[in-house]
């Protein structure tokens, strides 16, 4: 992508599984527990990436990463849904020209050719056969509805240090939803809340120069995510 230029580029879509509530009704995502929201359809990762790919937060993560890696204009970046986890990114140029990102749904792949500078012959690393079908790809808009965190987007990329602010809240949210101290709906209300916290501008506004600063931040973060938590059990 560094050889693109930001004016080539119409569309830079990043796509999201929708993981394991992706049909469920909104209505009853107030009742999912933890054990639920763990067991992604597609994936096999650790309970905390799975967690945030119920909510969609990794998503987020994603094209704030990329915004950083390739720093294209952010209304560039778009998340979509594509259940069948096989198309993992897809750049559409305006001269007409859309290239897909395909590989199984298996992490080693990726990493493997990230370690390699893809000279790698995969089936050295993974045995097993692929599917070589890749019929019925399906891909549909983000209902915001269901996956609120999306929202986010917009504010956290006009700084330079919303990104650490929104990571250390989530660290904390996903630990106590973990934990059964909060819903699963609470893990997006509870972001909104922290991005819209009087003092959020003045920390996310400074430039993370060194591990000091970023550490402070990133403290702050964490500490006004349990206070916003600890404030709503107390009017309880």
């Amino acid at each position: 992508m560094d050889k693109y230029k930001n004016e080539e580029i119409e569309k830079i879509y990043i796509t999201a599984s929708g993981g394991p509530f992706l049909k469920l009704n909104k209505n009853l995502f107030k009742n999912i527990k933890p054990q639920q929201a763990i067991k992604h359809p597609k994936w096999k990762m650790g309970k905390k990436i799975s967690i945030d790919s119920a909510t969609l937060m990794n998503k987020v993560f994603e094209i704030l990463e990329a915004q950083k890696i390739f720093p294209f204009s952010p209304d560039k970046y778009e998340i979509i849904i594509h259940p069948e986890s096989l198309i993992h990114a897809i750049v559409r140029f305006k001269n007409g020209i859309v290239k897909f990102l395909y590989h199984e749904p298996n992490m080693i792949i990726p990493i493997a050719n990230a370690l390699f500078n893809f000279k790698v012959n995969i089936s050295d690393v993974i045995k097993q056969k692929y599917k070589a079908d890749i019929k019925n790809l399906n891909f549909l808009n983000v209902d915001v509805n269901k996956f609120p965190v999306i929202k986010l987007l917009a504010k956290l990329s006009k700084s330079p240090s919303g990104p650490i602010i929104i990571n250390a809240a989530n660290e904390i949210l996903i630990d106590h939803f973990l934990k059964n101290k909060i819903s699963f709906n609470s893990i997006s209300n509870y972001l909104a809340l922290v991005l819209k916290s009087k003092k959020y501008k003045k920390y996310a506004i400074q430039n993370p120069s060194n591990l000091k600063k970023i550490n402070i931040i990133d403290n702050w973060s964490r500490n006004i995510t349990l206070d916003i938590i600890n404030m709503k059990f107390k009017k309880k």
